[in-house]
């Protein structure tokens, strides 16, 4: 811990300076998971199973057991949203406290090693690559900690010890992060395979440590299953729906290049995406490892089986299969070989037992064999260097001299005076090394600023506090500017955007089908219309103060990012203004449900055409015949073709540079010859990486990223002003894919939604899991509609009297409804829920049976009933 903290602080982040520890993930999502962590516990409870917040409404029981059920987080309670930086980084620090003390815990509870050696090997641990490298994932940082003790659970369940320690730690292993307890569980069978090979006395024990093993890991799932089965439920429709179908029999990668990662500094940026395992333990530690097989004191079979063990977890590391298995069947998103601190705990575990029989010198020939494989992995890194980022010659030299070092220390010769000088000369060297592969690591990485962080955040929160003062009625908020995908999260605002592993695969697939950007993990409502505004609920849109034209004076110092080109939020009320922001009110807003059509029951998914999709929406839920448009394509007044060449057909049409030396552009121009608003619709093909896009020769804000075409809005209110719009190629070739404007009919469209809002739910009891209020049906055969994503937990209820909920659009909650007055009430409880809580409680009752006996209260009451 000491040894972190002088590092943050000398890298002066927060609240020792303004950098913050804040980088990619979590910065990006899990800094505003802790902030609704923290707004969850103290103002709304009940959105531990539901939130508005999510995107546009989703489960979030799944999300606390992946992203916030660590009880290091109950620290951020204690921080304010501002200072939130603060507490991560002291959650930071702990963790690797708290990772070295549970190891040192486990060796010295097993005797393997005391002393100055133990903590040695807990910084060795603490400090290992793993941790490092996943300092910026602080929801798997639990796993190390709980690991040894899980693993000295297993050893006194093995023994006849203790029995409540194992299944106690496991169980808190998979309520912590269930994601983390899978692989854990996959590792105590192979630990379990070892301990059985290694300790076998016979059939009959055996047996029985089969029937303890698998009893007592049962029950400790079990006991959690309150939280895993509704997660699992969870998982089926989020995670579940990408795992891979198609299993190779092949290497992912060339084995050797592991070795480059037992190199000083071996981690940077590039590593996050597509890396290797980080797997560097120090040099004493990946020295006694191998030692440890060479050792003569270790019987044969124990030996064999540890080489077997470490073949199984080493293969994972490149053998598709294995690493496919360890991750649940479905290949990371950035971040690959999560399991690796299973192998560098593995390594060290080997190591620690190896190190009393070493503690007096290596025998020559094993010190040879050992100083070849670190000559090899010198060799091989200095010849690779270039192939890899991290790898530079001043760290290939530290590493090289670092090896000699632990290769003299292991081979002093040292009498019993000398011991306790060899010791103290050992744990040096291993906080030394430790701490010079930490400082490289994390140097490669940058960070935000506490600027950076909390100037957005507070401009964010002001406005949704606003907006939540003056309306208490269900509304979304759209977002113009934003810090990230999850500021509804850490704002209390609806907002529709979201990020996160578990996100249903239904809610992305709406947001592709309405011309939204999204993604397997993610969406953005950035690119909306005034159908999809109001359809959806955005009543309020909160935007960057003159945000068509952000410079240092409007957004104060500090850029607002820009989500998109809104100019049609001049047909909404203009609100309010402050020094950085504007707030607008969709004054066509519709609430979370209302009557429509029984054709709404029919709507199919249709990708890439947001207007057909928009448009068949629009006409089922206002009752309108089926051939009614609102959207018209138009034909550019002028199109200017500079170093490509000329073509009559635009759409879908592809275009090379006539000199690839030189810029390529096309320059679209048209005239509005109405006030209506204006839309451009764009293919997956026409992103960031492939055409810059200018409006106006003003740089076209756009999000980066989409997989389905969208929708940008180029003009409203600009009858007879010249539009133009340059596409900039960024390759030799561009593809106009789906390449079309669009004319909206914006008059028709505010007539259909006024005729919407006639039969609409207007909820007079509003939580996030129970909605309660009145609606009036004026025509026969409708469809109470919402749009609240359908999910099994959904009891609804038409005058107190039960309904089946049905799924429309593949996406919302809906059920047929008769004419006339109506009270509607909606109440949400997870799936399966009270099925996992009966079972945790019949689990935790069968572990005290069977476990109660081998407590001191047996033993009394025993004695008390013999008298």
């Amino acid at each position: 811990m000491g040894i972190s903290l002088v590092y943050f602080i000398s890298r002066q982040m927060f609240p020792f300076g303004n950098n913050t520890i804040l980088t990619v993930d979590l910065g990006q999502q899990y800094v505003d998971f802790y902030s609704f962590f923290k707004d969850t516990l103290l103002h709304h409870p009940e959105r531990f199973f539901f939130s508005f917040s999510k995107a546009i409404g989703g489960q979030m029981i799944g999300e606390w057991a992946y992203y916030l059920l660590s009880p290091f987080n109950l620290i951020l309670l204690f921080f304010s949203q501002q200072n939130i930086t603060a507490g991560i980084l002291l959650i930071t620090i702990l963790k690797y406290g708290f990772s070295g003390l549970s190891f040192a815990y486990f060796l010295e509870k097993r005797k393997i090693t005391d002393g100055l050696i133990t903590i040695s090997f807990a910084t060795s641990y603490a400090f290992m690559a793993w941790n490092v490298a996943n300092q910026l994932n602080l929801i798997w940082t639990d796993a190390p900690i709980l690991l040894p003790f899980i693993i000295l659970g297993f050893f006194n369940l093995m023994e006849k010890k203790n029995y409540w320690l194992y299944p106690l730690t496991l169980a808190l292993m998979f309520l912590d992060n269930y994601y983390m307890g899978y692989m854990v569980a996959i590792f105590l069978c192979l630990f379990f395979i070892w301990y059985q090979t290694s300790y076998f006395s016979s059939i009959q024990t055996l047996l029985k440590n089969i029937r303890n093993f698998i009893i007592h890991s049962f029950l400790a799932a079990s006991s959690v299953a309150v939280l895993l089965i509704p997660t699992f439920y969870t998982l089926i429709n989020s995670k579940g729906q990408y795992t891979e179908q198609n299993i190779h029999l092949k290497i992912e990668y060339n084995p050797l290049k592991i070795l480059s990662k037992f190199t000083i500094g071996s981690f940077d940026f590039e590593q996050m995406p597509t890396g290797y395992p980080n797997l560097f333990i120090g040099s004493l530690g990946l020295i006694l490892f191998f030692l440890y097989f060479f050792n003569p004191n270790k019987q044969i079979k124990e030996k064999i089986s540890a080489s077997l063990v470490s073949i199984l977890l080493f293969g994972s590391l490149f053998f598709e299969p294995l690493d496919l298995l360890w991750h649940g069947m479905q290949f990371p998103v950035w971040y690959p070989y999560r399991f690796s601190f299973i192998v560098s705990f593995w390594m060290l575990f080997l190591a620690a037992n190896a190190i009393q029989d070493y503690s007096v010198s290596i025998p020559k020939f094993q010190a040879a064999f050992v100083s070849l494989l670190l000559i090899g992995i010198i060799i091989y890194s200095w010849i690779n260097q270039n192939k890899f980022s991290y790898i530079s010659k001043e760290t290939l030299i530290l590493t090289s001299v670092f090896f000699v070092l632990a290769l003299v220390i292991l081979n002093m010769h040292s009498g019993f005076e000398r011991l306790i000088l060899k010791k103290i000369l050992f744990l040096s060297f291993v906080i030394i090394e430790l701490s010079t592969n930490f400082i490289y690591s994390l140097n490669n990485l940058s960070y935000l600023s506490q600027d950076e962080f909390a100037n957005p955040s507070a401009a964010l929160s002001k406005n949704s506090q606003w907006i939540s003062h003056k309306d208490s009625s269900f509304y979304r908020i759209g977002q113009i500017y934003s810090r990230t995908k999850n500021d509804g999260l850490a704002h209390n605002m609806n907002s529709g955007s979201y990020f996160s592993s578990a996100l249903e695969k239904t809610i992305p697939d709406f947001y592709g089908m309405i011309g939204q950007p999204d993604g397997d993990n993610y969406v953005t409502y950035s690119n909306g219309t005034l159908i999809t505004d109001s359809l959806l609920a955005m009543k309020y849109f909160i935007a960057p103060r003159n945000y068509a034209e952000l410079d240092s004076t409007t957004s104060q110092g500090y850029p607002l990012m820009q989500l998109s080109q809104r100019q049609d939020l001049s047909s909404y009320k203009y609100l309010h203004e402050d020094r950085r922001t504007k707030i607008f009110k969709n004054q066509f807003s519709l609430p979370l449900g209302y009557a429509s059509n029984a054709s709404i029951s029919k709507i199919h998914n249709i990708f890439d055409n947001p207007i057909g999709y928009q448009t068949n929406w629009l006409n089922s839920v206002s009752n309108s015949m089926p051939q009614t448009r609102y959207f018209t394509a138009i034909n550019f007044n002028h199109v200017i073709f500079s170093n490509t060449k000329q073509q009559t057909t635009l759409t879908n049409a592809t275009f090379k540079k006539s000199n690839p030396n030189k810029v390529a552009k096309i320059i679209f121009k048209f005239t509005p010859k109405t006030n209506d608003s204006y839309y451009l619709s764009l293919g997956s093909n026409l992103d960031k990486d492939n055409v810059e896009w200018y409006l106006n020769d003003e740089k076209m804000n756009n999000y980066d990223t989409f997989r389905h075409t969208t929708l940008v809005n180029v003009a409203n209110h600009a009858k007879n002003h010249e539009i133009t719009i340059t596409a900039k190629f960024k390759n030799d070739n561009l593809w106009l894919e789906n390449f079309v404007l669009y004319q909206m009919d914006n008059k028709l469209v505010k007539s259909k939604i006024k005729k919407i809002a006639e039969q609409s739910w207007q909820p007079k009891y509003l939580s996030d899991t129970h909605l309660t209020g009145p609606i009036h049906i004026s025509k026969s055969h409708q469809w109470f509609t919402t749009t609240i994503p359908y999910n099994s937990g959904w009891k609804a209820y038409i005058d107190d009297k039960e309904v089946t909920p049905k799924k429309v659009q593949n996406t919302f909650l809906a059920f047929p409804i008769n004419k006339g007055k109506h009270q509607i009430t909606l109440k949400y409880t997870p799936p399966y829920f009270f099925l996992g809580l009966w079972i945790s409680i019949i689990s935790i009752g069968i572990l005290g049976i069977i476990n109660i006996k081998e407590t001191h209260i047996y033993n009394h009451l025993k004695k008390m009933f013999q008298n």
